[in-house]
């Protein structure tokens, strides 16, 4: 008995002295990213930086984060930040976010409220730490910007995780009870409901460079993106798309994406609504669409071949708009 005591304070002790050094290395790594972020021209600050969870977790929390991009006006701040993970198996964390921060993309300042917002994310065991599976929940979220906008969703859910191919990733998103702002809603004049019922994105996505610890240096950018399925359902409305795009020199959409509409009609109502088709020349579209709708087993539903092509997106020959940009 005295034997099987002293195995376990030997094992206590031991276990003890791997969490102290574990909790101070998961310290300091997290003070040289910062050092690092630093370096590379980001402004970051906080107000204080602790480990704790001692036996059998390794939690972080960063007291008022704030972190800047001046080359691309980005700006992040939340009153705390948490990344947590089991002492045993650092390389798979979750990180917690408040709910409530403060972003600001392309000069546009905006609070970001959710019931629930949360991250998992695990890493392959190699000194890289590449990005091996990432989820991310939110629930009851909402985008409310400093200039009047307002988005906001009752389901968020993202997911990736590696794909055959280099550097490749499979993607999901599924946004559910989706609220566009007020002031777009008001172009449909009622054509549509408040709410867009679901949107969701099943694709392949390959990068320019690994997704992994080193990604601040080799800032990997999207190259292509293989759309297995996306999918628009917004009261009788419905779009789906499948499709290959891959990044051109410029960073724009090149390939070739097969849009389908179900409900084409009400699809010409809101782009008129939308000032999107002149209403001299809704007959024209009209004709188009019925004559596109000849081809399908259901009539009320439409095909469209989309080309992208030198920043351009067109039906056959005839351009319809810009291509969207990738990168």
């Amino acid at each position: 008995m005295r034997g099987l005591i002293g195995l376990v304070l030997v094992l206590g002790v031991l276990w003890s002295g791997y969490w102290f050094v574990g909790g101070r290395g998961f310290e300091r790594a997290a003070n040289a990213w910062v050092t690092q972020l630093q370096d590379s021209g980001k402004v970051v600050s906080h107000a204080g930086l602790a480990v704790q969870g001692f036996p059998n977790r390794f939690d972080l929390t960063v007291t008022q984060p704030r972190f800047a991009d001046p080359a691309t006006g980005i700006r992040w701040e939340a009153p705390f930040f948490q990344v947590l993970s089991l002492s045993y198996k650092p390389w798979h964390v979750i990180a917690a976010l408040p709910s409530e921060q403060r972003l600001t993309l392309d000069g546009q300042a905006m609070t970001i409220r959710a019931d629930k917002l949360q991250a998992s994310i695990v890493a392959e065991p190699a000194p890289a730490l590449p990005l091996d599976r990432l989820t991310l929940i939110g629930d009851g979220v909402a985008v409310v910007g400093d200039a009047g906008w307002s988005l906001r969703a009752q389901a968020l859910r993202f997911a990736t995780r590696q794909a055959v191919g280099e550097n490749a990733h499979e993607l999901g998103l599924s946004v559910t009870d989706f609220a566009p702002d007020p002031a777009l809603m008001a172009l449909f004049e009622e054509a549509l409901p408040p709410l867009v019922g679901l949107i969701r994105l099943d694709a392949v996505a390959g990068f320019t460079a690994p997704i992994d610890r080193m990604a601040l240096q080799t800032h990997p950018r999207l190259a292509s993106l293989d759309i297995t399925e996306a999918r628009v359902e917004w009261g009788d409305l419905r779009a789906f798309a499948t499709g290959r795009v891959i990044a051109d020199a410029a960073g724009f959409a090149e390939g070739a994406v097969t849009l389908r509409l179900e409900n084409w009609r009400l699809a010409l109502d809101v782009a008129q609504n939308m000032g999107l088709i002149a209403p001299e020349d809704r007959r024209l579209w009209d004709q188009a669409a019925g004559f596109l709708a000849l081809g399908s087993s259901d009539k009320e539903a439409i095909d469209l071949p989309l080309q992208f092509k030198g920043g351009r997106a067109l039906i056959g020959p005839v351009p319809v708009g810009v291509a969207p940009r990738l990168r």
